[in-house]
Parts: structure tokens; sequence; C-alpha cells
């Protein structure tokens, strides 16, 4: 992806925090410890008000099961 949900160039500050996002949802398909479980989880949701809040992604995070 090299532009935003408004049509704006990503830059790569953005790009970097979009890659943040798109390995904690893969880290969340994979079977964790409980403790690594809990906190990835809990990391896709902040990092999801981020991408969010930039016109990154938009999607549900209970589609996602988190």
């Amino acid at each position: 992806m090299t532009i935003d949900l408004l049509g704006a160039e990503l830059t790569p500050t953005e790009q970097r925090l979009l890659a943040v996002y798109e390995e904690l949802k893969a880290l969340c398909a994979e079977e964790l410890p409980p403790n690594a479980d809990a906190g990835v989880r809990a990391s896709l949701a902040l990092m999801h008000n981020v991408v969010t809040g930039l016109a990154l992604e938009y999607e549900h995070l209970t589609d996602l099961g988190a």
C-alpha cells in the first residue's frame, strides 16, 4: 500500500507504522503462549487506533479476533 485512505502518499514513517500493525495482525493469527497472546492483542488494539487515526487502514478489531 502506497497511499492512505484519503489518497495521499504514505510517508516512510506511516509505512513503518502500517508494517508494525500488519505484523501484529499476523502474530495474532499464530498460536502463542498466553502472556504473549495477551500482549500482542493489546498492542494490536493500540496500533489499530494509530493506523485508523492516520487513515492508513480501516477495519474492525472484532473481524481480527481481537
